[in-house]
């Protein structure tokens, strides 16, 4: 298996399981149980995001390293869910999803661009974006297909495919552009393969799709009768261009899945609020797994979302994350750090080679041992990229916390 596994990365043996063993248990040490016979997952430990937020709160540092805001939600938003709670919404839902949440989202698609999904079928709530990743691999993938996905990567989607039995295909993006070579992506194509997961902004990079990415996507999937999982949970957080949802395109609109996260557009993440959607038959088969899994996800928190999203909250996105990224940006000028300035998402990746010619890892850490900042290290995102001296930050943050962040890196 760690044979295979290592092929599949594009690494050998030695350095993926020497890569995956500091990668999940630097922060926790954990060890593995006598009582556990086989693990599904033998080699990881917990999820590096929640491993440096607890690093940062244990030696007080200024955390830029996970996607969460700092800052409160739209008071709307408080209030619906006062209202809600106080109110008959306190029983199971129903396993695809509050109805008037379904909705909510297929309207804003439709308001944001000009396709709407049917709320009934094509709609479905989930407990959080990570969540409908999941679903959707499990209930379409079977053992021993293949599914190509691009690195840097979310540390999802490589686990979700080795639980459904199949084969993980990485295709690498290449700093700094991190733009896809679609040739080398259609020669990774086999008899076995079986989905794309694509995902625009791309996180950590915050590269957007192009048209001709869309193309060519729908080029190769259309030709080899590929599914497509598109994660766009940072979809309504785009800056220089506008963003193109894979449905948007006929020829991906019924072999696709895209993901989103209520949890991101509403800046409450530990509501765990995702959705999916989906032509019928994909919808179908993953409500599915969805109803043998959580069941539902948590009524009063869709029925107060539902209530917001309808308000079109989710139109002001781009400006509020484009001022914070500006202001953090700004706040690194006159840094050693080098950067290019983020296309989507609220992360900005940081190059340190002119500082130091450490690991991320172990600049990473020095970062937060000695500085006080936490930052990602991209290899969190994909081993081969331990040398590219590249951290992400996020800038999800309150305007102290950022100022209180590029006030230390700029004395750096």
């Amino acid at each position: 298996m760690e044979y295979a596994l290592g092929n599949v990365f594009g690494l050998d043996t030695f350095l993926l399981r020497c890569w995956l063993w500091s990668r999940y248990s630097r922060f926790t040490g954990s060890v593995m149980s006598s009582i556990v016979s086989g693990s599904r997952l033998p080699h990881i430990k917990g999820s590096i995001f929640a491993d440096l937020s607890r690093a940062a709160k244990k030696r007080g540092a200024v955390n830029l390293s996970q996607g969460f805001p700092d800052f409160a939600p739209d008071q709307r938003l408080l209030d619906a869910l006062k209202e809600t709670v106080s109110g008959n919404y306190h029983q199971y839902g129903l396993p695809e999803g509050s109805e008037m949440l379904r909705q909510s989202v297929a309207r804003m698609f439709r308001n944001l661009y000009h396709v709407e999904p049917a709320p009934d079928t094509e709609v479905t709530v989930t407990a959080g974006a990570t969540q409908a990743i999941s679903a959707a691999v499990s209930s379409l993938i079977h053992a021993r297909e293949e599914v190509i996905f691009f690195s840097p990567a979310f540390e999802s989607y490589a686990p979700a495919v080795m639980l459904a039995g199949a084969v993980p295909v990485c295709v690498n993006l290449r700093p700094p552009t991190f733009d896809v070579d679609w040739e080398e992506v259609e020669d990774r194509v086999t008899p076995r393969t079986r989905m794309i997961i694509v995902n625009s902004p791309h996180n950590p990079s915050g590269r957007c799709w192009t048209a001709d990415d869309v193309k060519r996507l729908a080029e190769i999937a259309e030709k080899y009768n590929l599914l497509v999982l598109s994660d766009e949970v940072y979809h309504n957080i785009v800056f220089e261009r506008e963003h193109i949802t894979a449905i948007s395109d006929e020829r991906l609109k019924q072999r696709s899945v895209v993901v989103g996260s209520l949890g991101k557009t509403m800046h409450v993440t530990g509501w765990r609020i995702g959705y999916a959607i989906a032509a019928a038959p994909l919808t179908n088969e993953i409500r599915k797994i969805l109803q043998f899994n959580t069941y539902a996800a948590p009524t009063p928190l869709q029925q107060a979302m539902a209530v917001v999203l309808d308000d079109a909250a989710y139109r002001g996105l781009p400006d509020l994350f484009l001022r914070k990224r500006n202001r953090f940006i700004e706040g690194l000028r006159n840094s050693r750090f080098g950067f290019t300035p983020t296309g989507g998402g609220y992360f900005q990746l940081v190059d340190y080679s002119a500082i130091s010619e450490l690991s991320d890892t172990e600049f990473s850490a020095h970062l937060m041992e000695t500085h006080g900042v936490a930052a990602l290290p991209v290899s969190g995102f994909g081993p081969q990229y331990a040398q590219a001296r590249l951290l992400r930050f996020c800038f999800a943050k309150k305007e102290k916390t950022l100022d209180a962040a590029t006030t230390i890196l700029r004395n750096i």
